[in-house]
């Protein structure tokens, strides 16, 4: 059975997500706790079975769904909540709805962590930056596998993970002008999700964008790290700042069903 998480259960779900690390469990505790049981926009489930253990646990978030999912969840119960429910995307471990467009990327984890390397000559790093010139370096960089959201989106959620602890990023900058960037767009007590990796474009091929990536897992110390990229591309520039390929990750799109 699939039951809404409230004050009954919240412990129980963060239970679970710490005996099930995984880019999942991180996205679901990452919003568990930055926005708690108290929006309306961001709710939180969990499977149980008949012996009364939970298998299974999902945060939906402005309707885009996470699902951490084990080898005991019921699939087709939660292919019925998730079709109930109604979604943007849908991200978990497997192709759980084949009748919609699925996008397969890869899962990197942070195996041999790299120490930070000796700040440039003439630079800073920043860990509050400016957060409307963060977003349009990111912006620069936007492409078919780098989707940057509306700056409306961006401001409200990053500037409250934050206040509350739940984001960290830093930034090369140089006379002020922000050269590169990294920042988790999920963080826990015991894991982060890094994304939002971004060179300016005429500043790339200078490893600035790998400074930056050693310099967040540096500071991140003691958390297992992952990230999600596009199963083609760029494993060579994350291999060298220590992470290796670990799992595959599926996320659906509700918008692009398949006839």
């Amino acid at each position: 059975m699939i039951r809404y998480v409230d004050d009954t259960l919240l412990e129980q779900l963060q239970q679970f997500l710490t005996e099930h690390r995984s880019i999942y469990a991180c996205r679901i505790g990452c919003c568990l706790q930055s926005y708690g049981l108290r929006y309306p926009f961001a709710s939180f489930y969990l499977q149980i079975n008949e012996q009364d253990n939970v298998i299974g646990a999902a945060a939906d978030y402005y309707h885009d769904l996470t699902l951490l999912l084990t080898a005991e969840s019921d699939l087709d119960e939660w292919r019925c909540w998730a079709e109930m429910t109604g979604f943007h995307s849908l991200l978990c471990d497997t192709p759980l709805l084949p009748d919609y467009s699925i996008e397969t990327g890869a899962v990197m984890t942070l195996t041999h962590p790299l120490p930070a390397p000796s700040l440039p000559t003439g630079f800073t790093v920043t860990e509050q930056p400016d957060l409307k010139a963060l977003w349009h370096l990111l912006k620069s960089c936007e492409n078919t596998d780098f989707a940057v959201p509306s700056y409306e989106d961006f401001l409200p959620d990053i500037s409250h993970k934050l206040r509350h602890g739940t984001a960290v990023c830093r930034v090369l900058q140089k006379n002020g002008y922000m050269m590169a960037a990294a920042m988790t767009v999920a963080l826990t007590e015991h894991t982060a999700l890094i994304g939002g990796v971004a060179t300016a474009p005429d500043y790339r091929r200078q490893g600035f964008g790998a400074y930056c990536v050693r310099t967040l897992c540096t500071d991140l110390n003691g958390r297992t790290i992952y990230l999600m990229r596009d199963i083609h591309r760029h494993a060579d520039f994350y291999q060298q700042c220590g992470f290796e390929t670990t799992a595959s990750f599926y996320m659906i799109n509700e918008k692009e069903r398949t006839p």
